[in-house]
This record gives structure tokens, sequence and C-alpha cells, in this order.
């Protein structure tokens, strides 16, 4: 049901670029799915060298403790989904498993002594909160917060993947930024599951968004989903991932990668470099 394959690129083609030094012309990077705004790029704002970005998957949700169990005893999808199913609720949020998971993880994240200068997470709810308990405010004060609609989970056809509304999320999150979630009220939701293609581009997009900024050190707070179809099955064609980030995601597990912005030689194309990351040399 979500199988598709993706044209790639040969990884020979593929050149660094020196992001002070190379302005490229904008691109505009479309959507593939009806909904979904084009955005502008302009790869003149980018940062020199690779950035830290701090992978998170949200904390254990009320739709994911016997779908999580049953998949791991090598459950079929079809299974796996009824079991969602049977426990959805709307924008589900945390169980207090999730909430301890998330408390683990954020003492596990503070022996790396690491300070984010940006916090992103996905407009659902259990993925800001899960960001909030890992990367508590008095942390990380100087750390702006943004939530990208871009990084919420396949769509449609579960509840939990149907956002609250925009003015919902700013009134119960108001340290939060949500200038990104772009409509009032979830538009990208519908009574079938989004087309995978559609959520590998705009996490895609997410990415870009995230490696044109000037902070260094970014946390990111999403799911299982998105970030299984992004980094490894499918994958986009203009993303690379190393064997560490591909593999599946836990409740709550934290992934430090290093990112980099690449230029296809002769072409505009972007692409992203993601690699385990070991450290801060020197």
């Amino acid at each position: 049901m979500l199988g598709f394959s993706w044209s790639r690129v040969p990884s020979s083609s593929i050149t660094r670029v020196n992001l002070f030094k190379c302005f490229l012309p904008s691109i505009l990077i479309q959507s593939s799915r009806p909904g979904l705004s084009s955005r502008s790029y302009s790869t003149a704002s980018m940062v020199q060298g690779s950035k830290v970005l701090v992978l998170v998957r949200h904390g254990q949700a009320q739709h994911n403790p016997r779908a999580e169990a049953a998949r791991s005893q090598g459950c079929s999808h079809e299974e796996f989904i009824n079991l969602m199913r049977a426990d959805d609720a709307f924008d589900a949020d945390l169980t207090s498993i999730g909430i301890e998971q998330a408390e683990k993880t954020r003492e596990d994240f503070a022996r790396m002594n690491m300070t984010m200068d940006l916090i992103v997470a996905s407009s659902l709810t259990r993925a800001i909160d899960t960001a909030n308990i890992v990367f508590p405010q008095h942390l990380h004060a100087q750390a702006e917060r943004c939530s990208l609609d871009d990084l919420r989970e396949i769509s449609g056809l579960l509840l939990n993947a149907k956002r609250r509304s925009r003015r919902e999320l700013m009134d119960r999150n108001p340290t939060w930024n949500f200038e990104q979630v772009k409509t009032e009220e979830d538009e990208l939701w519908t009574e079938e599951l989004e087309p995978v293609e559609s959520c590998v581009e705009r996490g895609y997009q997410a990415l870009l968004w995230l490696l044109q900024r000037e902070e260094k050190k970014i946390a990111v707070v999403a799911h299982g989903g998105i970030f299984s179809f992004l980094l490894s099955s499918p994958s986009h064609p203009n993303i690379r991932s190393d064997s560490v980030v591909r593999r599946r995601f836990h409740n709550c597990e934290l992934r430090a990668c290093e990112a980099t912005l690449e230029r296809q030689e002769g072409s505009d194309e972007l692409i992203v470099r993601l690699k385990e990351f070991r450290g801060i040399e020197g």
C-alpha cells in the first residue's frame, strides 16, 4: 500500500559547495500534494559548513503501546495500522510512559554537554511536548522554538495524525513560533492516507528550511513514520544518509547527526547528506 520507487541521482555527480562563496539562484520546490504551498528557497542565505541535527522521535503516545509492541514481534503492516486505529485519539497525547521516556532522553542528552541554537518540532502535540521535556527552556534559553507543519507524521486516515487549530496550538504553547504552520485549520488531513511521496517531499523541504538557517545546532522532534520514509525507505532521491541515521527510530530515541548541503554538479538540485555525529573536533 505504501510502496513506490524514486529515480535516483548518481552519487558520483555530486560536488561539495562552499556555501559562503557559491551563490546559487533561487529554486522553487514544488509540492506533489494539493494544499501544500510551493516555497522559494534562496541558497544565498545558506551558512558555510555542516550543522548538527539532533533528531528525536516523540515519546510513546496514546496510539503507540499495542501497535509498537506488535511491530517489535514482526507483525504485518496491516495489523500495525489496525492496532493504531483501535487505539486512535485526536492529536494523541503522550502517555505516562512517554513522559518518562522523554525525561530519560533529557538525562541522556545532558551528558552530551550540548546547548541547542534552535528547537524545531512538528505541529502535533506529542512532538511539541516531547521537545519541551527533552530540551527544557531553562537549559536552552537562547534557542528559538519553531513548529513546522512539514515535519508532521504521514497524515490522513488516523485521527492521531490530525493537528489542532493554529490558534489552539499558540494558546497551548506560548513560547513557540507557529509562523511555519500556514493555515488556521488542518488542511493536510483527509480520511485517506497521505501518499508517501507527499510525506517524503515535505520532509525534504523541512530539511532545506533548517539547513538554510544560521543556527548550527538544531534539535528536530518528529515522528517514526516520516523519519523512516525520509531517511530510509523509500527515502528522497536528494537525501543521502548513512546506516546509523537510516535505522528505524524507537519512541523517544535521540540520534545526533552531521548534516551538509551540497549541489548536484551541473544543476540546481540540492543534496542533503546526513551521517552519524561523532563529536566536535578539537
